[in-house]
């Protein structure tokens, strides 16, 4: 068992103010058209694997052992119970979570999406990053850089969230992604969001400390409400939900089938981690189930790799 130093933030207030204004862009919904070409489903997919896959809580004593699930399983104790927390495996293929990585962890991953929507090429993304803070005392923050473009790697962006442990096994993550992109060499604007998740407190799971059942629900503006131009010319209209979720299971230790509804399309999936003392997790599914968005069923993975130090 080891206490982690828990890293005071100078900066919070700044941070805060900064996210409220992300909340109130989301709230209003954007009414004049985007000149969006199409949503690069790979980059979503490896930085939401990756908001999942890393998310740590430091506060109290945790295992040696990194965890590659949402939570590193603390040993937290009401008066009243013991909580249970989220697995090791990830909770989501396209949607980002309300839980997120903290002082002490890095990490790095690819997502690829085949075919590309309304292609007949793969899509692959590159993410990396790294967490701040602490997300029990005050706040936690990711900050993820992307790399959109793998054969020239010229084409950079930023996510970025500030995530809050709200007790009971629940977070809450307001965020913003692919940030500060340039538009000239991007096809996807910038999306913005807020997400709470919860792991179920009555579902245990093979061990006893872990839930076996796992939800997220957000609303969001960006790729989680605009169609693109090639959807909208095939007549599948201007916008998406706004509002999206996700449902994962465990059916074995570390093992989770995933669905998740991303605002435009549905998918479905499975999450694994392997490994017990390696912290490498990865995902594999179909994405564009429906014909709400999209041309066709397409296959969608991620892996990553998460190191606390």
């Amino acid at each position: 068992m080891k206490i982690f130093t828990i890293l005071k933030l100078s900066g919070i207030t700044v941070v805060s103010r900064f996210f409220i204004r992300i909340f109130i862009r989301i709230v209003k919904l954007n009414s004049c058209e985007k000149t969006v070409c199409k949503i690069r489903r790979s980059c979503s997919i490896a930085l939401c694997f990756f908001m999942s896959f890393t998310g740590k809580v430091f506060s109290e004593p945790i295992s040696s052992t990194p965890a590659i699930g949402e939570t590193v399983i603390l040993s937290v104790h009401t008066s009243q119970n013991k909580i249970i927390w989220p697995n090791r495996a990830a909770k989501s293929l396209t949607t980002p979570s309300g839980w997120g990585a903290s002082w002490g962890v890095i990490f790095v991953g690819a997502g690829i999406t085949d075919p590309a929507a309304y292609s007949t090429e793969p899509d692959v993304a590159i993410s990396f990053g790294m967490g701040l803070g602490n997300p029990v005392t005050n706040l936690g923050i990711q900050l993820s850089p992307t790399i959109w473009d793998v054969s020239k790697f010229d084409n950079f962006s930023l996510s970025c969230k500030v995530h809050r442990y709200l007790g009971k096994a629940t977070s809450l993550a307001i965020g913003g992604e692919n940030l500060f992109a340039d538009k000239k060499k991007t096809d996807t604007g910038e999306s913005y969001y807020i997400v709470i998740s919860h792991a179920f407190q009555n579902v245990h799971s093979h061990n006893p400390d872990v839930s076996a059942l796992h939800a997220s629900f957000g609303i969001g503006s960006g790729r989680f409400d605009e169609k693109s131009p090639l959807d909208i010319q095939s007549g599948k209209g201007r916008y998406g939900t706004y509002v999206f979720g996700s449902l994962a299971y465990e059916i074995f230790p570390s093992a989770n089938i995933v669905i998740d509804w991303n605002g435009l399309n549905l998918s479905a999936g499975v999450a694994l981690s392997p490994f017990q003392k390696i912290p490498v997790g990865m995902t594999l599914g179909v994405a564009d189930i429906t014909n709400y968005s999209g041309d066709r069923l397409r296959f969608i993975a991620s892996v990553g790799y998460a190191y606390q130090f």
